[in-house]
């Protein structure tokens, strides 16, 4: 990002000449920001440009996060205790609220023990990458592009599709599913 000077000795940042609009809004002590647009949506390449295999500062903040995460849990679990330190009883105190209080309170206990490990992970993941939006240095969400937010779509429609499979075989899901309980195949509209 740089910061440039306007004519009336304001100063106005922006990452990119060529990007910016014309309208901006004041900040405090006359600072003059430009308006969000699509472009910063999708950052410059860092290796790779042009190809399929092109990398990015998202995709190089992901695996940062992600490296994070899987280092700071295999540390924590190889330490685990019977009585838990300080770092051990928030990480149980975060999968105990979300195992209780959202996966038990949605999916009811059966199902819910079926599917916490997918829950849990999607949860740490979440929160982790959006966490990185607010770290300096970073200053990023890894969920900022589309295309992380719809493979975690996919894989939930996915596993959905496929418990209501197994659970009710193919033709009984698509019944259960286009026709709800009580309906029995009659229209309720007026």
């Amino acid at each position: 990002m740089t910061i440039q000077a306007v004519p009336d000795g304001r100063t106005n940042l922006g990452d990119r000449a060529e990007h910016r609009r014309p309208q901006s809004r004041t900040l405090c002590r006359g600072l003059l920001l430009p308006y969000p647009h699509a472009g910063e949506f999708f950052p410059e390449a860092l290796l790779f440009e042009g190809t399929w295999f092109e990398f990015n500062r998202v995709q190089l903040v992901r695996l940062i996060v992600l490296a994070v995460v899987l280092i700071a849990m295999c540390i924590i679990a190889s330490r685990a205790k019977l009585v838990p330190g300080r770092v051990q009883s928030v990480i149980e105190l975060v999968i105990d609220f979300v195992n209780n209080n959202i996966i038990a309170n949605t999916l009811g206990l059966k199902d819910g023990k079926r599917f916490a490990p997918m829950l849990i992970t999607m949860f740490f993941f979440i929160l982790s990458m959006n966490l990185a939006g607010v770290i300096p240095g970073l200053n990023l969400a890894g969920t900022s592009v589309i295309g992380l937010p719809l493979l975690l779509a996919l894989w939930t429609f996915v596993t959905y599709v496929g418990a209501g499979i197994k659970k009710h075989g193919f033709l009984g899901y698509l019944k259960s599913e286009t026709m709800p309980p009580g309906s029995r195949g009659r229209s309720t509209s007026c």
